[in-house]
């Protein structure tokens, strides 16, 4: 898919009609937007996905107040986006409406050109999903100023979920649940010939049990995604802060107390663990201090006055009674007095068996003794690292509420609204939080006792006759569900090490520090040394990180568009659109990551603000831009008194701020080359 052009009618900021052309030259692929914040960057992007699938991003707001407010003013109360896109040779244009009037009966269309004729897409929603499946789509939307909480550490569904949106597994993962469906219909058919009333009973709540893991997975998900929201909320206001002159050192520090408390709450964890190995380990010598001295001390006085193991030894007395003679001489015949008084000594003799278990149980409490004595130095260490690292974690918190004092004290009123807003989504996080936790626990619990009563179940089916049938059609379904997820986590590895290697492709190229990429089974996103250490990452580091994951997902997307797996929806060649892709970027990773920009798709269009595209930026694009534009701010306040605003592009003078105009709003003006 190319993109050739987009035209917006009244929506949102651009009042009236406005058109970009997009570079469609595979040498100059760039297409260059400036805008500084506020003007329109992020509704230009939200408007080529609404226009596509009728969706916005997470951060837009106000999504259902799409018409522009002057039009409003001016009695026009629709609006609409327009997309002109080529794909597998063939033009196309497609069209979203929104609000009152007529567009042939339908909010979406599309129409196919062909020699200067247009005929319309009978199904225009199944059709853009051939050309960018809906799942995939937001992969090529990359929004700088959200990159930083997408990789971290609290949003590995995310990322899982961004590789299997590129995998497309909607195929795979529809049929699993539809072999869940048809198992849980065959075990319900079971005959009941035998123990009719338990089977029923067990069937019951098995169908009880599949229904609650069901909304509590579901709820799960719900909640994982209110969770990813809000931290998405506070990255945007953090972000926000750091961009406010009176804050930016408070925020600053905020990251860097944020980054220690992690580094210490780790500690405390490993040191609690350490001390729960500990008491498992050394429990049994310390609860048996006392009963080992004691019985060490009686063995061995036992021992000196002769009675333990016993004064007679079984075998030599078993030797005197064969021989019918005691070593005095006396003749022991059997039945006699004296045979009898030998014979009795038996009772109290000790065997072999015995002796040895007695020599077994000196070792055991020497042993106990010896690791009793070693075990108070190795629980003093770990208490000791858990102090420190809990007295850590304190300051840190300290250090932490006195930021968020000063900042809350700070005499401007947005910063300190900012802040209290941080603060409130923070405690809603925490307690959106607990509820993962206790609903975690809650479906682990049910998992465990579905297995056991489908257990149960199968236990008294083995001898029905009639079951059998159905037995065996739920345990092909069963069969073919676990070969399906198994697959699944097949091709994700594969996703993985190819990301793997696109990632530290982009970060060679891109970064100036020696490190390495580890991306785990479990979707944690991390930079290491040589030596495999985790290092932290700056708010830069992980924002070209973010970068360089889109640009692995693109490239991923573009290997799998001649897939054959009938299994996996196909890959795809798709723009790259990228909103701020330099914000939290230093002048020389500017420079390297611009310079890597046009390769990493066809077609890239890039918007960015004068703040993040210094000199050294644009002149390492400048050979690769086709279009460029800029995004003029228009005002009906009247410029009396202000100061205007201008920027240069190309050696010539452009407004980015104008007054006394026809309406509040956004005018797209092309920079001449």
């Amino acid at each position: 898919m190319w993109l050739d052009e987009i035209t917006l009618k009244d929506f949102r900021c651009f009042h009236g009609e406005h058109t970009i052309e997009f570079s469609m030259d595979p040498d100059e692929n760039v297409t260059l937007i400036h805008a500084e914040n506020g003007v329109g960057k992020t509704t230009l992007l939200n408007a080529m996905l609404w226009c596509f699938y009728g969706t916005t991003t997470a951060k837009f707001e106000r999504k259902q107040d799409l018409v522009n407010h002057d039009a409003k003013a001016a009695g026009r109360d629709s609006c609409y986006v327009e997309v002109l896109f080529e794909h597998n040779d063939k033009r196309y244009r497609a069209r979203r409406f929104h609000g009152n009037g007529t567009m042939g009966g339908r909010e979406f269309s599309i129409m196919r050109i062909d020699d200067g004729h247009s005929v319309s897409i009978d199904n225009p929603d199944s059709f853009i999903n051939t050309v960018i499946p809906k799942t995939m789509a937001g992969h090529f939307l990359f929004d700088g100023e959200h990159a930083e909480v997408f990789l971290g550490e609290e949003n590995r569904r995310g990322i899982r979920k961004a590789v299997q949106d590129i995998l497309g597994c909607n195929l795979i993962e529809t049929a699993i649940e539809d072999l869940e469906e048809t198992a849980a219909y065959y075990r319900r058919q079971m005959p009941k010939a035998k123990a009719t009333d338990q089977i029923e009973v067990l069937s019951n709540e098995i169908d009880r049990l599949t229904e609650q893991l069901k909304s509590g997975r579901e709820a799960l998900d719900g909640l994982k995604g209110q969770a990813e929201q809000k931290q998405q909320q506070i990255a945007d206001i953090e972000a926000k802060l750091r961009n406010s002159a009176a804050a930016r050192e408070l925020q600053a520090s905020r990251d860097r107390a944020n980054n220690s408390l992690k580094r210490a709450i780790t500690r405390a964890a490993s040191a609690q663990d350490e001390l729960l190995k500990w008491l498992g380990d050394n429990g049994r010598f310390l609860v048996s201090s006392r009963i080992t001295e004691k019985t060490f001390d009686h063995l061995e006085a036992q021992d000196v006055k002769g009675r333990i193991p016993s004064p007679y030894n079984e075998e030599f007395v078993q030797d005197i009674l064969e021989m019918e003679e005691c070593i005095c001489g006396t003749e022991l015949k059997k039945g006699s007095t004296e045979y009898e008084k030998v014979r009795s000594l038996l009772q109290k003799a000790a065997n072999k068996t015995l002796r040895s278990r007695l020599s077994s149980v000196r070792s055991t409490l020497k042993e106990l003794k010896r690791e009793r004595e070693k075990a108070p130095g190795r629980l003093d260490a770990a208490n000791k690292r858990l102090a420190e690292a809990r007295q850590e974690i304190s300051a840190i918190e300290a250090e932490l509420g006195e930021i968020s004092d000063k900042l809350s004290g700070i005499d401007f009123d947005e910063i300190a609204e900012r802040e209290r807003r941080r603060n409130e989504l923070r405690s809603e996080l925490d307690g959106i939080n607990r509820q993962i936790g206790a609903l975690e626990n809650n479906l682990r619990s049910s998992e465990a006792s579905k297995a056991n009563k489908e257990r149960e179940l199968n236990k008294l089916l083995e001898n029905d006759e009639d079951a059998r049938i159905f037995v065996r059609r739920h345990e092909l379904c069963e069969r073919l569900k676990e070969r399906l997820e198994a697959e699944l986590v097949e091709e994700e590895e594969d996703a993985r090490k190819i990301l793997r290697s696109q990632i530290s492709k982009v970060l060679q190229a891109t970064t100036r520090k020696s490190f390495k990429l580890r991306l785990t089974d479990e979707y944690a996103v991390a930079l290491v040394n040589e030596e495999g250490t985790q290092l932290p990452k700056s708010s830069g580091e992980n924002q070209l990180l973010g970068l360089a994951f889109t640009a692995a997902l693109v490239e991923y997307a573009r290997l799998r568009q001649n897939a054959k797996d009938h299994r996996l929806l196909r890959g795809t060649v798709a723009p790259l659109v990228l909103d701020s892709p330099f914000g939290q970027l230093d002048d020389s990773y500017r420079e390297t990551t611009g310079e890597h920009v046009p390769r990493m798709a066809s077609q890239v269009v890039l918007m960015v603000s004068g703040s993040q595209a210094n000199k050294a930026v644009i002149d390492v694009l400048r050979a690769r831009v086709g279009k460029e534009y800029v995004l003029v701010r228009t005002n009906r306040a009247s410029g009396e008194g202000k100061k205007g605003e201008t920027r240069q592009f190309n050696g010539k003078d452009y407004a980015v701020a104008l007054f006394d105009q026809e309406a509040d709003g956004t005018r797209i003006e092309e920079i001449v080359r």
